[in-house]
């Protein structure tokens, strides 16, 4: 079994962390997070992740509530994997101006 973790800059002090469990080239879990740097401080801002044996997203909000999708479907973990990788990279100023409207 094949454990990774990797960073994807992205513009404006913020970055995706994925890390991915695989099994001879399949995905059997991961997390996808998109991260900003506040004060000194990354802080979780969205993520996707298969930790209740299903895809789902958790956006989260300042004051540690989490908003959970309900679960997702797609036709395999790689997949889903590769769509929140790419939905996180095209919206993440979206996502992080939003979290930053919760905050104020």
């Amino acid at each position: 079994m094949d454990e990774r973790e990797y960073l994807i800059p992205l513009p404006g002090d913020a970055l995706l962390r994925v890390r991915y469990q695989k099994d001879r080239g399949h995905i059997l879990r991961f997390t996808v997070q998109l991260e900003a740097y506040f004060g000194g401080v990354w802080t979780p801002i969205t993520r996707y992740d298969t930790a209740h044996r299903f895809v789902h997203r958790d956006d989260l909000k300042p004051d540690g509530t989490e908003l959970k999708s309900p679960p997702m479907a797609f036709a395999s973990y790689g997949d889903a994997m590769n769509f929140a990788i790419r939905d996180l990279r095209l919206n993440s100023l979206l996502y992080i101006e939003r979290y930053l409207r919760w905050k104020s």
